[in-house]
């Protein structure tokens, strides 16, 4: 089955940085998801990013927030041979905090996109932002590995949130809402596991709810609160970006991809399709090409 999880060791690997470079490791990248949070900086050429099913396209300069839980997928935009760009993947978790913060970084990268926070940032905003450097300087720290490197990227890191958080919060007062119990998140975080390694099978919100201990009511507004849809169309969301990368990267029929996918109705998934991707598979297929 096409796992959509990607796992991370953040005990072995709170970081991961490095220069992608498409010529050495081809795109596209199927869509995933981590509990790590990821950084951008696009060095040349362009790229087209899915994030929680909303294009975007990248270009020289760009910098792109992927936030831990985002389902992401990355391909070379029509018509562009190659793109560099530079990867840095952290755990939240490792962004300390103190008391006369206003905000938690940690609890502010859980909840960017369920609040919609933008995540492309232009050229001009990353040069206002002048965040360049810090990229730089995280690159060549994590290469060192040298005396307190890790001190140092940690810092580098906390200025690039910290940065990103102020431009959120000049354009929109994003941070006012309150999010789920912090009882439930672990919950939450390990039904979206389930739900990622058993879309294929059949699943209900009264099952999944009892696998939290909750009861439907309580399970369905807090799963809403967190990921603003509701848990039955999270499951289908998963189902469908399962079907997009086997159509992307798989020879099957539709009518097999949908069966692998948990549709016995072959029409209703392509409705299904549709909804979410806005083209028909047989459209999605072609675009391969």
């Amino acid at each position: 089955m096409n796992n959509l999880y990607e796992y991370i060791d953040p005990i072995a690997s709170p970081y991961e940085v490095f220069l992608f470079d498409s010529n050495t490791s081809p795109l596209p990248i199927p869509a995933h998801w981590h509990y790590y949070a990821e950084l951008l900086y696009i060095h040349q050429g362009t790229i087209t990013v899915s994030m929680d099913n909303t294009l975007v396209t990248g270009t020289r300069g760009c910098v792109i927030l992927f936030p831990p839980r985002c389902m992401h997928s990355i391909a070379l935009e029509k018509d562009i041979l190659s793109s560099q760009y530079d990867v840095i993947k952290f755990d939240p978790g490792l962004l300390p905090s103190c008391k006369m913060d206003v905000l938690d970084l940690r609890a502010v990268l859980h909840s960017v996109h369920v609040l919609h926070c933008p995540c492309l940032f232009s050229p001009e905003q990353v040069q206002e932002m002048n965040l360049k450097p810090l990229f730089s300087e995280i690159l060549l720290e994590y290469q060192r590995r040298d005396f307190v490197s890790s001190m140092i990227l940690t810092a580098d890191l906390r200025k690039i949130v910290s940065k990103l958080v102020r431009f959120w919060q000049k354009d929109k007062n994003y941070f006012s809402v309150s999010g789920v119990h912090p009882s439930y998140e672990v919950s939450f975080d390990r039904i979206c596991e389930y739900i990622d390694t058993h879309y294929f099978d059949e699943l209900t919100v009264e099952s999944l709810a009892a696998m939290c201990g909750l009861s439907h009511s309580t399970f369905s507004l807090n799963f809403y609160r967190r990921y603003q849809m509701t848990c039955k169309e999270y499951i289908t969301t998963t189902r469908i970006n399962a079907a997009e990368n086997m159509l992307l990267f798989s020879n099957h029929d539709v009518s097999f991809i949908a069966h692998e996918v948990g549709y016995t109705d072959c029409s209703y998934f392509i409705r299904c399709y549709k909804k979410i991707k806005g083209i028909t598979p047989k459209q999605a297929r072609k675009l391969r090409t």
